[in-house]
């Protein structure tokens, strides 16, 4: 595998973050966080990850493109799993198609959690509570479903946004010789991108708003007319 087909699979694994979990998948998250502390949660969830980290690492130069990719999807279903379950904990309504998508895009950079919507910026009503302090314009959450443009478009960037960032982490760790030098995810790296997660998950379950950071989407929620102005 080459680097640019590398990168392709990478974008790929950041699509369809908790909307191809199985119906049992849902079930079985839901019945498993019954009795776990927000913490304990997190420290066994990074524990999967490292153990991973640690196991991909022992290889060091005989590690390649396709095992790095193996790891990812590993962190892919835990980090799945712990996110969600951290809204699960919270006591938390969980979006499983579109949450994901929107913890990912805080996670990235291109949108941010709030508790409140400054004038002049675009956000996602994520909360069912009253919710005061809004002086820009508001879209709700419901615009997201179905594979709207809006939702489709916001899923697309949160992937290839977190790409970019994980790529560039690979490419400071290893010095751009990513196929080389150690290989795989290791296990800080592993940790790295599962607690940046959960505290971007975190960060949601408490928050109000998502407040879109991206100029492309907030100008199609305000083209869409489903957007309220305060």
């Amino acid at each position: 595998m080459d680097f640019e087909s590398f990168k392709d699979n990478v974008a790929k694994t950041f699509k369809g973050w908790g909307s191809d979990l199985l119906e049992s998948e849902r079930t079985a998250l839901r019945e498993k966080v019954n009795g776990y502390s927000l913490e304990f949660w997190r420290m066994e969830h990074i524990g999967y990850v490292l153990a991973s980290g640690v196991l991909f690492g022992v290889w060091g130069f005989l590690i390649t493109l396709v095992a790095i990719t193996a790891d990812l999807l590993w962190c892919k279903k835990v980090g799945t799993q712990a996110c969600l379950g951290i809204g699960l904990i919270n006591g938390c309504e969980v979006d499983f198609e579109e949450d994901m998508n929107h913890i990912l895009a805080i996670w990235s950079g291109l949108a941010e959690a709030a508790i409140f919507v400054p004038a002049g910026k675009v956000g996602i009503k994520v909360s069912k509570k009253i919710l005061p302090k809004v002086a820009g314009m508001v879209v709700e959450k419901l615009i997201l479903k179905g594979g709207s443009k809006i939702g489709m478009k916001l899923a697309a960037k949160a992937a290839s946004k977190a790409t970019t960032k994980l790529i560039a982490k690979l490419m400071a760790k290893y010095g751009g010789c990513i196929p080389v030098l150690g290989g795989a995810i290791s296990a800080g790296i592993n940790v790295w991108l599962l607690t940046g997660l959960m505290d971007a998950a975190e960060a949601y379950y408490k928050s109000d708003y998502l407040i879109i950071h991206d100029e492309e989407i907030a100008s199609l929620i305000y083209s869409s007319n489903a957007a309220k102005c305060y």
